[in-house]
């Protein structure tokens, strides 16, 4: 799989997705995942034909709650238990790590569509309230956020939660002793910017691999070369210069 849009084929191949069209964007899309997600092996649900967007800005959850859409976003046979699901990861885990680095492409599906300057609109996107105490709507943690260390070179990525405030302007929140949050600090201290790259709708496997505890100095790109046998295809964002993966849905930059 390169992408999301394969994964959700395969997964309803294997009938465990769930299309609910309809819903608001405020509040209804958390309730209905956070019921969802309470129930025993429940479908991943694709949220379509939302409140105040057209039919197809779409918002997909709960896409890992069954062992086989674990096993599916981690390249394991979906119909292994999960005692050989665990056997599995821990041969993987175990081999020799062969990084492989991304190789860098001219063109891909995410530089379908671009919007720059005033044309900037965060709330094109259906972005969910999720939860009654939320300040606002979050459109991360399922995301991969993307930052270069200014003295090694070597990319990060990770998971964090991101806030949209207005139509050009979303936060990130950077836990205490989160890579991140450490090379962001580097450039503040010498005054200076820290570019930052988003991408929302990737796949699944790069969200795990993002939410892994993996090395300072090792970037999350060549672990997924390794997981993969193969390089990950990336294009130069046109704004921070960062390595974005060509087969996003969402890079904001």
């Amino acid at each position: 799989m390169k992408d999301l849009r394969e994964f959700m084929d395969r997964v309803k191949e294997l009938g465990e997705l769930k299309m609910i069209e309809g819903t608001d964007w405020d509040l209804e899309i958390g309730n209905i995942t956070h019921v969802a997600a309470t129930a025993s092996n429940p479908p991943a649900l694709l949220f379509d034909k939302i409140k105040d967007y057209k039919a197809g800005y779409r918002v997909l959850t709960i896409p890992f709650t069954t062992d086989k859409r674990t096993a599916l976003s981690l390249r394991l046979p979906p119909e292994v238990s999960r005692l050989e699901m665990v056997r599995l990861l821990r041969d993987k885990l175990h081999e020799p790590m062969k990084l492989v680095p991304p190789v860098e492409v001219k063109d891909g599906p995410i530089m379908q569509n671009v919007y720059t300057d005033d044309k900037v609109d965060l709330f094109m996107f259906p972005t969910p309230k999720w939860y009654p105490l939320d300040g606002g709507r979050y459109i991360g943690t399922g995301d991969n956020v993307i930052t270069r260390d200014p003295d090694g070179g070597w990319i990060n990525v990770g998971t964090h939660r991101i806030q949209i405030h207005d139509k050009s302007t979303a936060t990130i929140l950077f836990e205490p002793g989160k890579h991140a949050g450490m090379i962001c600090q580097k450039y503040w201290e010498r005054g200076q910017c820290c570019p930052v790259a988003v991408t929302c709708g990737g796949d699944p496997l790069h969200v795990v691999i993002a939410s892994t505890r993996i090395p300072w100095g090792v970037s999350e790109y060549d672990y997924v070369g390794w997981w993969e046998k193969e390089p990950l295809e990336v294009i130069r964002g046109p704004i921070t210069g960062l390595p974005i993966p060509a087969h996003s849905e969402i890079a904001l930059e």
